[in-house]
């Protein structure tokens, strides 16, 4: 176990210490900080589209576009663009070994490659916890204090759910774990591109292009394609919105876990396999 975190710790500080690491974080910083800008100098207008949208069966008082609306509306947002920030580095915590050359040294040591292994994949997760964690601190916190807190208004295709601002925090905590299983899947994807070049662009295209063709494979909506989206990947990255809706459907949760956890399974495994037979050596 101490060989172990000693290289968990390792992977860590070499994340880190890249500057590709931070353009995730710097991204979602500024955006967020546009965001609630936008809605702190707009929020009358949506304020009135959201009443419009409620109609006259409903009688509010106080500022429906509150800091967790908000935070709401930013998740469907950006986490559009979130895989592509996780590739960044997921991509690289492999493919980058091999591309320094350092992989002829490190792997002399008496230490096996699974454990090698094993800690540059929990540094990955490590990120991607770290990104949605970052996303979700600073947007209820920015949110609730430059736009107020408040119960949170949610009209979509489901109908219309009001959260009271104490159970909105739990459905939130609940949202932003899903949403680092999701990612995680993203991440081990990437992980297995990864290991299987030497060159950190090729996992981020790789994964990235996977990504967009599964997302296009599930909007659209054909018949011959009807038997395999309920298995593509990109089908359950709507995992955490399960959380917003009242009664959570469980069912439909665990059918996502379950997909999303074969997935990363087979990444992970793969990726692991591969790496025992990889020559380092050319």
């Amino acid at each position: 176990m101490t060989v172990m975190w000693r290289l968990f710790v390792n992977e860590i500080i070499k994340v880190f210490s890249k500057w590709r690491t931070y353009i995730g974080f710097g991204a979602i910083g500024v955006g967020v900080i546009l965001a609630m800008w936008g809605f702190s100098i707009g929020g009358s207008s949506i304020q009135r589209d959201l009443l419009r949208r409620l109609g006259d069966e409903f009688i509010t008082t106080g500022n429906l576009a509150n800091g967790m609306w908000a935070s709401y509306l930013l998740m469907n947002t950006l986490f559009i663009h979130i895989p592509f920030l996780i590739t960044l580095v997921a991509g690289d915590v492999v493919a980058g070994e091999g591309t320094a050359g350092t992989f002829r040294i490190y792997l002399t040591r008496p230490v096996s490659r699974t454990r090698v292994l094993t800690s540059k994949l929990l540094a990955a997760a490590t990120y991607s916890a770290a990104l949605v964690a970052w996303l979700g601190i600073l947007s209820l916190g920015l949110g609730n204090w430059w736009l107020g807190t408040g119960d949170v208004f949610l009209v979509d295709e489901q109908g219309i759910l009001v959260l009271p601002w104490d159970l909105a925090l739990t459905r939130f905590a609940l949202a932003y774990l899903f949403a680092f299983y999701t990612m995680f899947t993203v991440a081990a994807l990437t992980f297995l591109f990864s290991v299987m070049v030497t060159n950190a662009i090729g996992p981020i295209v790789g994964a990235m292009a996977i990504i967009i063709v599964s997302g296009l494979l599930t909007i659209i909506q054909l018949d011959a394609f009807a038997w395999f989206q309920k298995h593509l990947l990109t089908t359950h990255f709507v995992l955490w919105q399960y959380a917003f809706r009242d009664p959570i459907p469980w069912d439909l949760v665990l059918d996502s876990t379950i997909n999303l956890g074969v997935h990363s399974t087979a990444f992970v495994a793969l990726a692991f396999l591969l790496f025992k037979r990889k020559d380092v050596l050319t």
